[in-house]
């Protein structure tokens, strides 16, 4: 995983990265801000050390633009800084920062406490819900075919979901209305096939994995 120290203090930087870097983790550093925004879109990191004291953009702003546009990835962001009112606490986490731990430090805690962050990434995209080169990404409602995003409406994603989950299984009509509609839903079974139709062009390797059930439904059909 990849950890980018944001810190202009470079004693204190090349402490943290010297921790980071002993538990395999690949280190990346910036002086301030705005080098650090460009750091960040120029790789996938999971992970942000940052500290709040910064020069030309400074910790708060930083994390108010990397949490508010999905080109930074969104990664975990630990925040360090000497102040210690209870409102810059607040103030920090308010704006997206995950953790947040006052100087001094110890670099062990800071170690168990990025892991911890960490593990919750792992897990999460553990969760992904996978069928062939196609991803289902639950978290941020997002499809992907061999790493392109392909663009779904909700009922679209529900229902790919749907089979994904209980590929192999043969989903009633009703069950899918029931599920992706709602119980309320009365415009007639009519309406999952459309939609089951509208699947299979936008992702057509699914056309021979979606199998039509005479008079029940639909069933995803386990790879071959």
């Amino acid at each position: 995983m990849k950890v980018l120290i944001v810190e202009d203090d470079l004693e204190i930087q090349g402490l943290i990265g010297y921790f980071f870097g002993k538990e395999g983790y690949i280190i990346e550093t910036a002086d301030d801000g705005l080098e650090g925004l460009k750091k960040l879109k120029e790789g996938k990191h999971e992970l942000i050390i940052l500290d709040l004291m910064l020069p030309n953009l400074d910790g708060k702003n930083f994390t108010k633009i990397v949490k508010s546009m999905e080109e930074y990835g969104n990664p975990k962001i630990i925040m360090l800084t000497a102040k210690t009112e209870i409102e810059d606490v607040l103030e920090g986490l308010e704006l997206g920062a995950d953790d947040y731990m006052k100087k001094p430090f110890d670099p062990r805690e800071l170690i168990l406490r990025a892991k911890k962050l960490l593990n919750t990434v792992e897990t999460k995209e553990k969760q992904e819900n996978k069928f062939l080169n196609i991803t289902i990404n639950e978290e941020k409602h997002k499809v992907f075919y061999d790493e392109i995003e392909i663009e779904l409406s909700k009922k679209e994603f529900d229902l790919l979901l749907m089979l994904i989950k209980n590929k192999g299984l043969v989903i009633s009509r009703d069950k899918i209305l029931d599920r992706v509609w709602g119980s309320n839903y009365y415009s007639g079974d009519r309406t999952v096939d459309v939609y089951i139709s509208k699947l299979r062009e936008k992702l057509p390797i699914l056309s021979e994995y979606i199998k039509t059930v005479k008079g029940v439904g639909y069933r995803l059909e386990e790879k071959k």
